[in-house]
């Protein structure tokens, strides 16, 4: 893993995560669903739900070394006019050092990253399309 700085990011906790109540997911979850269209779904971007990533994928990019956890970022791709295609939204994840940087490949002086080393996650499956049905994250009340 390429060095980057030693000190901790301010406020970060490499422990940040705990287990909700599934009452309270169901609820969260509902809310999302419920708000009103945005300025991009408004104009064709499809509302996504949920993001579905392989242990594999997971497991590899926790597997790197330094790795203490994950971050997902939310993205948007916007196509190129001529592809014809509506903007969508991408969830990526990354692995976390124990300081709070993310693993990734970082730019040198010039336009070449300084290092390969980590992996950007994407090519999640998504929902909708592919949902559980039965879920009370996707049917809560």
């Amino acid at each position: 893993m390429a060095q980057h700085a030693t000190d901790p990011l301010p406020g970060f906790d490499p422990n940040a995560g705990t287990p909700i109540d599934p009452a309270t997911a169901e609820q969260w979850t509902k809310n999302y669903r419920q708000q009103p269209a945005t300025e991009a779904e408004l104009t064709g971007a499809k509302r996504i739900n949920a993001y579905y990533f392989s242990n594999q994928l997971l497991d590899d990019i926790k597997q790197q070394a330094g790795c203490v956890g994950l971050r997902f970022y939310m993205g948007l791709d916007k196509p190129k006019a001529e592809e014809n295609k509506q903007p969508e939204y991408q969830l990526l994840v990354v692995g976390v050092d124990k300081n709070g940087y993310d693993i990734v490949p970082r730019p040198a002086a010039g336009e070449q990253p300084a290092t390969d080393d980590g992996i950007v996650g994407d090519g999640s499956s998504k929902c909708p399309s592919v949902c559980d049905p039965t879920s009370p994250l996707q049917t809560g009340a």
